[in-house]
């Protein structure tokens, strides 16, 4: 699946660490919330706390090896907090609303309606992780300065 230009962001920072393909990177101090038009939409540097420097997590692209204190280009993918907010909360806890209600209508007993609810509620936050593992945000060394 191929994404829309428009959807990503350039970065500059500094390796943390590296191993196997993913590197920690620390976004640089230049990067603040506000000093681009995609932070808007991105907002890593506001949720990484005040003061602090943010750190991601990134893959490294096919060929290039990176080292702790290289400083590199990364590539971000535009999230939409809205959404995602959207997901991590609503669909849990309409899984688990959603299995109150079959329990109850099933069994009319509250601890099946409980046990099916929780069992719903962790079900949903397991696939929400699943996803996110697959197609999460996504950040990619492209290369190194």
């Amino acid at each position: 699946m191929s994404e829309a230009a428009g959807d990503f962001h350039i970065e500059t920072g500094r390796v943390v660490e590296a191993y196997k393909g993913r590197a920690i990177v620390e976004l640089d101090s230049a990067s603040r919330p506000g000093s681009k038009p995609e932070c808007g939409r991105c907002r890593l540097c506001a949720a990484s706390g005040a003061g602090a420097p943010p750190e991601l997590r990134a893959t490294v692209a096919g060929g290039l090896t990176v080292t702790p204190g290289d400083r590199v280009e990364i590539r971000l993918r535009l999230a939409s907090p809205g959404r995602a907010g959207l997901l991590l909360l609503g669909l849990p806890l309409a899984a688990f609303i959603g299995a109150l209600f079959l329990a109850s209508w099933l069994w009319k007993s509250e601890p099946a309606m409980m046990a099916c609810g929780f069992g719903a509620l962790g079900a949903a936050f397991l696939v929400l992780y699943l996803v996110d593992r697959r197609r999460g945000a996504r950040a990619e060394v492209v290369r190194k300065l």
